[in-house]
């Protein structure tokens, strides 16, 4: 059964989402919708088809004789991926403030400011964009999808060999992780914040998992707890937009949104009311890309030659060829009913430009089939890179109601790629010869 674990926790959560569509607070009027809810069931079969055959002919080693590679611990890497990785927290910074240097001037009065006025802080950068001002360099852009990996990596290493660590070693990693977080305080955008916790606590719970933690299940229940953290900085951050519930049925043109919430207010009542107040929130945020979906089913396809995605794929594809795509996608041509860059469109949507509605079954089966092996190879292998990926398969999941979230964003989609390029050559160098383990660096 453990290796049909992450399979009931990713399907247990999607139709959890599907839920708070057509029951949560929020109220949304789903178009096509038993067109919606075959394709959800076909999307969802496929994944589950190819996880079980990948499970089913998978052969490796008996669970528990796995290599322990935490002995494998170089120094020399971790120095090279936290510089590299340094390279690609202060390039994010860098973006988000729009700034034209990598050094953080006014570093501490900005993440100051973050602190006590996210909202304020959040207006002037969306102003200065609509402004036309930006820090976006073509170039360190391109480069950058070449080592943006190590800006993930870098924290999945300090987690899996946290026990070889020295105490300069894990007072860098604590370095590195304020300054992760700090480009999203300091601009006023949860997403940082949120990817940072999410791969973080991911990270850890492989790594316990793996090792057989005997406090494993009290680990988990601490990390639901401690999720309540960045939620809870959500909320703070969306408070101080102003954000109140009716806000929602302003986002549809067509007056398909409506709250059967009572208002709250972020900022009085007690700390359950503002943590329903940022539960809501983040409802709508995670389930909006149905509504979204669902306003496409009666538009024909368009192909978008693999680059429909994402926004920034598209934007590499102009660059490339001089043709600009965006026209094509769905996105584009529901924009009246639901803004294509205001609003968030699901992964379902979004890969649709590239395969199609019925050809999304394919991608889903492949999703399956991959997320399985990189799963076995973990459990039979003790795969460093397989633990390595399955934080991003899981933020790959978490946001697929809401966002294409690891291929639309160069530093997620450099990770993905790199990493899964990393584990199939790590697979076939796990068939040679051992090296002499005295050699080795612990």
């Amino acid at each position: 059964m453990k290796k049909y674990y992450p399979l009931i926790l990713v399907e247990s959560y999607l139709l959890t989402t599907l839920l708070l569509l057509f029951f949560g607070p929020i109220e949304f009027r789903i178009h096509n919708t038993s067109l919606f809810l075959v394709l959800m069931l076909l999307y969802h079969g496929f994944f589950i088809l190819g996880y079980w055959i990948a499970a089913l002919t998978y052969k490796g080693l008996t669970i528990g004789t796995q290599t322990d590679y935490s002995n494998y611990y170089s120094s020399g890497i971790y120095y090279l991926s936290f510089f590299i990785g340094l390279i690609g927290v202060l390039g994010t910074y860098s973006n988000l403030m729009l700034t034209d240097s990598l050094i953080p001037y006014d570093f501490f009065e900005n993440l100051a400011r973050g602190f006590s006025e996210p909202g304020l802080v959040y207006a002037e950068r969306m102003t200065m964009i609509g402004d036309g001002i930006t820090a976006d360099s073509r170039l360190f852009n391109i480069l950058s999808l070449f080592f943006s990996f190590f800006k993930l990596l870098f924290i999945f290493q300090f987690v899996y060999f946290w026990r070889t660590l020295g105490k300069l070693n894990k007072v860098l990693a604590i370095i590195y992780s304020f300054l992760f977080i700090s480009s999203g305080i300091s601009s006023g955008t949860n997403s940082v914040v949120f990817i940072y916790f999410i791969f973080l606590a991911l990270s850890m719970l492989v790594v316990l998992y793996i090792r057989r933690y005997i406090h494993f299940k009290k680990i988990m229940l601490a990390a639901a707890i401690a999720a309540l953290l960045p939620i809870s900085s959500f909320g703070y951050i969306m408070s101080h937009r102003g954000g109140g519930f009716d806000y929602f049925s302003t986002t549809s043109p067509l007056g398909d949104i409506s709250v059967s919430a009572s208002l709250i207010n972020g900022d009085s009542g007690t700390y359950f009311d503002f943590l329903y107040y940022s539960f809501v929130w983040l409802n709508y945020y995670l389930v909006q890309g149905y509504y979204g979906f669902s306003l496409i089913l009666n538009l024909d396809f368009n192909w978008t030659y693999g680059f429909g995605n994402s926004a920034f794929l598209q934007r590499q594809f102009y660059m490339l060829t001089n043709i600009d795509i965006s026209d094509l996608t769905f996105q584009h041509r529901i924009s009246e009913f639901w803004d294509e860059s205001a609003q968030w469109h699901s992964f379902y949507s979004q890969f649709a430009n590239d395969f199609g509605l019925a050809g999304l079954s394919v991608l889903f089966l492949f999703l399956g089939y991959f997320f399985s092996r990189t799963w076995c190879s973990v459990i039979y292998r003790n795969s460093f890179y397989g633990a390595a990926l399955m934080p991003i398969f899981a933020i790959m999941f978490i946001f697929i109601p809401a966002n294409n979230q690891v291929f639309g964003y160069i530093d997620t989609l450099s990770y993905f790629i790199f990493i899964s390029i990393f584990w199939i050559f790590e697979k076939k160098a796990h068939n040679l010869p051992k090296t002499d383990t005295s050699l080795q660096t612990r």
